[in-house]
């Protein structure tokens, strides 16, 4: 009877597990039961189903810090290249201004210079340029801009020369109208306008409003063609011999950055 109460559920248990096997009778009573223990399955499972995602969450979290310190190091980086590559482009045009400008420069060697300080006052007009006699700079050299002449090289050190402009009153150049020809002698005017008159122009000379007056060379000063000044002013004026001329002149210095200097070596 003992040997009955022993054995007889395993063969139950047997019985069941053959026929579930051979003949699938227990499929409707398991999924059966599936169904009705599948919430508290479902509630054991859940701290660590809620384990597992917070652990997830925390590491995609991670990861999109990390994507995003990467993405702003890199943009920061790229931001960088483009503020470089865009002085550059600057430089290189300001360059190709230079050596494009509207006068002749072929044929001549020159230095190119960069202007580190410009000094304009009333009786003083100079600009001080990172060239000097390391870089063969002498005094009296020329100093050009894309659009014309500057001025002439009066001080040198081994690292950087100054420039007396064309505009200092002190400053005298013999000039020529490109258009007719006729000579003058060109002087900065004691103002804080920048401008320069012409001497030693008589009356019957024809000069207008527009013309431009070009270096002549006489003297040996400075080279021959290059634009000076254009007219902006023509006055006869009581008791002068000479007509009065004022010129604006056609290089500036403003937003200049480079010069060329000409290099008589």
């Amino acid at each position: 009877m003992q040997f009955l109460k022993l054995f007889t559920p395993v063969f139950i248990a047997i019985f069941l597990i053959l026929s579930d096997y051979k003949f699938s009778y227990l499929d409707s009573v398991k999924q059966f039961i599936a169904k009705l223990i599948s919430p508290i399955y479902l509630v054991v499972n859940l701290p660590s189903q809620l384990y597992i995602w917070i652990d997830e969450q925390g590491a995609t979290k991670q990861a999109l810090l990390n994507q995003n310190k990467q993405l702003n190091s890199e943009l920061t980086r790229l931001k960088g290249n483009l503020q470089t590559h865009n002085a550059l482009l600057l430089e290189n045009q300001k360059l190709a201004k230079l050596l494009g400008s509207s006068y002749k420069i072929s044929g001549q060697k020159f230095i190119l210079g960069r202007i580190s300080s410009v000094s304009q006052s009333r009786l003083k007009k100079q600009i001080i340029i990172n060239k000097g006699s390391n870089d063969g700079l002498v005094i009296g050299q020329v100093v050009l801009g894309p659009e014309g002449v500057i001025g002439q090289v009066t001080q040198i050190t081994p690292l950087y020369a100054t420039v007396l402009m064309l505009t200092d009153p002190t400053q005298h150049v013999p000039i020529k109208n490109q258009r007719n020809g006729i000579r003058g002698m060109s002087k900065g005017l004691a103002s804080s306008q920048g401008k320069l008159v012409v001497n030693f122009i008589e009356p019957e000379f024809d000069v207008v409003l527009g013309d431009v007056f070009l270096s002549s060379a006489i003297g040996s000063k400075f080279p021959a063609d290059y634009p000076v000044g254009k007219v902006t002013h023509v006055e006869q004026r009581a008791d002068d011999p000479f007509l009065y001329i004022e010129l604006a002149p056609i290089q500036t210095t403003e937003q200049l950055e480079f010069v060329l200097i000409e290099n008589n070596n």
